[in-house]
């Protein structure tokens, strides 16, 4: 009966450490909490994802909860290991979610990186034949494909309740985070104060931008052997570890069943995902 009251009580100590430090930090952590909230909101809208920022956020801590669920049933650890398991699971979960949301966000930027010149000269050819700046964004809107229709229609919209132009589109420079877009919004607006040929300048940051996409396609297939070599050293210790638990039973229950086991296999997951980080930063280059 002591060895089991032994480690609940350790368990019941640690849960009260942590909602003391939460009480007595509360102010700081809402504040942080909310800053999180609002910036994962504009994620999750950048990314083109209706769900709310609270469904998601308790969808991915359900799951979470639901694999500790899963992985208690099938590997029955001590108690001491079953509460940081919990918190583990959980914060898995919620990085592959957060890393999916990153994703789709990376990937809609992406797309609108790649229209970015087309609505250059769009703007531009609205601009020639007489249309004015706001005119020209709605022409964009009619011809162009999704994400850029649906960006300069929320710009549109964001000056149909009252907001500037320029201001709108410095919002849009900050959803879309590329270098591109804000030079686009930093062009218009000394156009706007200064006067002079706008659509020439536009036509020549197109130029500027189709120029960059073939830097940066160049760059991507020369460092593309180098990401696969990164992928491939990452998965490999994955799959040995795979072959090896099916063989070896024994040393599978070493491991899974363990504390010693258990520490080790975290070390190495660690260092292998460590590993695969530091490749990925070595050939990434930002052109």
């Amino acid at each position: 009966m002591a060895a089991l009251i032994t480690p609940f009580a350790i368990i019941a100590g640690g849960i009260g450490a942590i909602a003391l430090v939460f009480y007595s930090f509360r102010r700081a952590i809402t504040a942080r909490a909310e800053k999180f909230g609002a910036r994962f909101a504009a994620d999750l809208e950048v990314a083109g994802m209706t769900i709310s920022p609270q469904t998601f956020t308790f969808a991915l801590v359900g799951a979470g909860a639901g694999l500790w669920v899963a992985l208690l049933l099938m590997l029955s650890p001590p108690p001491l290991v079953a509460l940081p398991a919990l918190v583990v699971c959980v914060a898995l979960v919620v990085h592959v979610g957060g890393t999916f949301v990153k994703a789709r966000r990376g990937k809609r930027v992406a797309a609108f990186h790649d229209q970015l010149e087309t609505v250059l000269r769009t703007i531009s050819g609205g601009v020639r034949v007489g249309l004015g700046l706001r005119q020209a964004l709605i022409l964009v809107g009619e011809q162009c494909q999704d994400p850029a229709r649906y960006e300069f229609l929320r710009v549109v919209g964001l000056t149909n309740i009252g907001v500037s132009i320029l201001d709108a589109l410095d919002d849009l420079a900050r959803r879309m985070t590329n270098p591109e877009t804000a030079m686009l919004t930093r062009v218009i607006r000394v156009q706007a104060q200064t006067g002079g040929d706008l659509a020439g300048v536009l036509e020549s940051l197109a130029a500027t931008i189709r120029d960059r996409r073939r830097l940066r396609r160049r760059i991507g297939a020369i460092t593309a052997q180098g990401r696969a070599t990164g992928w491939l050293l990452g998965l490999m210790p994955i799959g040995v570890g795979g072959f090896v638990f099916l063989t070896q039973p024994n040393l599978r229950d070493a491991m899974l069943h363990t504390i010693i086991g258990n520490i080790a296999l975290a070390v190495a997951l660690l260092l292998d995902g460590l590993a695969v980080f530091c490749l990925m930063k070595i050939v990434k280059i930002d052109p």
